[in-house]
């Protein structure tokens, strides 16, 4: 349940709205929804398939961008991850997750991640070997609400 006055509400609804960033985020990750580890591409279809789904009622769904993705990385607030060692996420987000989820942004075959842990980023291979959670969101990504120059 997130604190009053809270940057992040919890819907009630299976979603968490980011009030600073304007972004809503699925309350849980896929390790919470599938039980399973996802590569990239899993990653890619899985949030495909939640705006085919029409998940909470919408259908723009996606994976997101790394600077998106560490907005997440909450210094104040931690919750337990899956092994039961605390991430820094606010607890608006469902207790249990993977500690570390795809962003959509790569170079070549290298996705980036996002490691709740150490609130670092990195690079893993997008193959079947490399997998991780991810975590969809929608609204505008934050690279088109800066200003243009």
């Amino acid at each position: 349940m997130a604190e009053e006055n809270s940057r992040f509400i919890d819907n009630q609804d299976g979603t968490v709205t980011d009030v600073q960033t304007g972004l809503m985020w699925t309350r849980e990750d896929t390790w919470l929804t599938e039980a399973q580890w996802v590569s990239w591409d899993e990653a890619l279809r899985y949030t495909h398939d939640l705006s085919y789904r029409k998940f909470a009622g919408y259908n723009d769904w996606r994976l997101p961008e790394q600077e998106e993705l560490l907005t997440l990385v909450d210094n104040e607030h931690t919750i337990k991850d899956k092994y039961g060692k605390e991430i820094r996420m606010n607890p608006a987000f469902a207790e249990g997750p993977l500690a570390t989820v795809w962003t959509a942004d790569g170079i070549g075959q290298d996705g980036y991640i996002v490691n709740f842990t150490t609130g670092e980023t990195g690079t893993l291979y997008k193959s079947k070997s490399g997998r991780m959670a991810a975590r969809a969101v929608r609204g505008t990504p934050l690279s088109e609400q800066r200003p243009s120059k």
